[in-house]
């Protein structure tokens, strides 16, 4: 009878070395694809908290600035515009202005008032190179008030603060702002309301126009540009120049 020799069904060590190889093949490929798509997903995200918080900064500095009072001096106290240029590398211009607002009641029984609103650029100590964008708020009293507000107690006081700081937006590269000059239809660094007048001129009122450029740091090392214009809806022309230089009426 003839005596078959029996087989042993399994993988060699060379098969096994090469389902290891191409299995470690497709998992490499396989992760770089989702990597990619990750990392694609994690800049678009990035970029776009980027440009909202960028936008959203902007448009809360045009929104003021479209409300900035007239310079002048009347019963409620002196309103004044300053914009001034900053003496760093980059940009870091500063601008401020009074404004109304309106807010609820207080302990001191106001109900919105003048405040004096400013922007500026504070260096991040954990940053280098990159600056917060800071708006300031500072209640402007009127005398009513301010007697009312020497009346209150240091608790109620306390509890009702003047000022308030709040940080808009973070890795700012820099803020450059521009005022238009109605008299030469040009673009100047600087304002300031409140310089001396010489005898028969005009004193100097709101600019027509600012200027706003925001730039803030993306992850890739370069910046983002934030620009717009802004028209100041208080701003009033100078008056028509008659004979010998008197303005019209």
């Amino acid at each position: 009878m003839p005596h078959s020799k029996s087989t042993s069904a399994g993988f060699t060590l060379l098969e096994l070395l090469v389902a290891i190889a191409i299995f470690a093949i497709m998992a490499t490929t396989v992760y770089g694809v989702l990597w990619r798509t990750l990392d694609g997903k994690n800049r678009a995200e990035e970029r776009a908290e980027l440009f909202a918080a960028g936008r959203d900064a902007v448009m809360r500095m045009a929104d003021d600035l479209e409300r900035a009072l007239a310079p002048g001096t009347s019963s409620r106290g002196a309103v004044w515009f300053i914009g001034v240029p900053g003496n760093e590398a980059v940009p870091t211009d500063q601008v401020g202005f009074v404004i109304d607002t309106r807010r609820e009641r207080s302990a001191a029984g106001r109900r919105g008032g003048r405040v004096f609103v400013s922007y500026l650029l504070e260096p991040m100590p954990d940053v280098p190179r990159a600056y917060a964008l800071l708006r300031h708020e500072e209640v402007l009293l009127d005398p009513l008030s301010q007697a009312t507000t020497d009346s209150l107690s240091n608790e109620q006081a306390t509890s009702n603060p003047l000022t308030s700081d709040v940080y808009l937006v973070d890795r700012v590269a820099g803020l450059r702002l521009r005022y238009l000059d109605p008299a030469t239809g040009s673009w100047t660094n600087s304002w300031d309301t409140t310089t001396p007048v010489q005898p028969g001129q005009l004193p100097p009122g709101l600019p027509p126009v600012v200027e706003i450029q925001l730039f803030l740091f993306d992850n890739s090392g370069g910046y983002v540009d934030f620009s717009t214009r802004v028209d100041l809806l208080l701003y009033v022309p100078p008056p028509t120049p008659g004979p010998g230089g008197l303005p019209l009426g």
